[in-house]
């Protein structure tokens, strides 16, 4: 039989991470109908009460199959393939071991290394700027960008660093694997031995480097608004609800 659910905490805090993913599908409300009563703020739970309510948060944010399994396979195997470039077992480690080594973070780092504090690039930081910003664009899809646009861009970058700690987008990567690695096992690409040792993988990566979830859901926005280069109000919307919601794992599993 498949383990299909974390064991051990560190598997849980990873699987924390990839909540955003989950609470697409806006399933904290469906949870709190059934753990809500026992929820009761500024109340501790009992011990045998606490169980029950972890074993329900566990069953919505915390499968390998997203509580779908073959159900979705055929969407994961699609979505798989159009937009990871994913058809095979091979295809899914060279991904995760990409996001796990660099990910988007390590370009957003050299970047905003080149950005002075005022924003604005010389004309030699804006050709440096230029070349690392497209260094992984192949040569028939080029970035469509003017040197207005990375100027915009490097401002963007520089505001941003007010709500970045050390880690800078690593919540985006990190959360990005998570759902990678549920979406290769859901496929069939990786079997539940494989999925876990790849989220131990991640965890030395990700682990112990935020201090609490808002830090982490910043990291997160900001990494998601660097990859598709605009903000998703909807997206910020779904990190709100599980900062604040009582039924979210978040509550249950604090970073600090």
């Amino acid at each position: 039989m498949q383990r299909v659910l974390p064991e051990t905490t560190l598997e849980k805090n990873m699987m924390c991470m990839g909540a955003v993913f989950i609470e697409e599908n806006h399933l904290l409300d469906d949870l709190y109908e059934i753990i809500g009563s026992d929820l009761v703020e500024g109340q501790e739970l009992a011990e045998d009460v606490k169980e029950q309510v972890l074993d329900e948060v566990g069953e919505y944010f915390f499968r390998l199959d997203m509580n779908w399994g073959d159900e979705i396979k055929a969407d994961c195997i699609e979505i798989l393939q159009d937009f990871w470039g994913v058809k095979s077992r091979e295809d899914a480690i060279r991904n995760l071991e990409d996001i796990r080594q660099q990910g988007h973070r390590v370009k957003f780092n050299v970047l905003r290394g080149l950005v002075p504090a005022d924003g604005s690039l010389s004309a030699q930081n804006l050709e440096k700027f230029k070349q690392v910003f497209s260094f992984d664009f192949s040569e028939d899809k080029p970035a469509q960008m003017s040197d207005e646009d990375y100027q915009k861009l490097a401002m963007w970058i520089q505001r941003t660093l007010k709500f970045l700690g050390e880690p800078g987008i690593l919540a985006w990567d990190a959360a990005r694997f998570v759902h990678l690695v549920r979406l290769c096992f859901t496929a069939g690409y990786l079997d539940d031995n494989e999925a876990w040792s790849q989220i131990l993988k991640m965890a030395p990566v990700a682990d112990g480097k935020f201090s609490n979830w808002m830090e982490f859901s910043q990291s997160f926005l900001i990494g998601r608004t660097f990859w598709s280069g605009s903000e998703d109000p909807l997206v910020k919307k779904i990190c709100e609800r599980l900062l604040g919601h009582p039924a979210s794992p978040w509550n249950f599993y604090p970073l600090a």
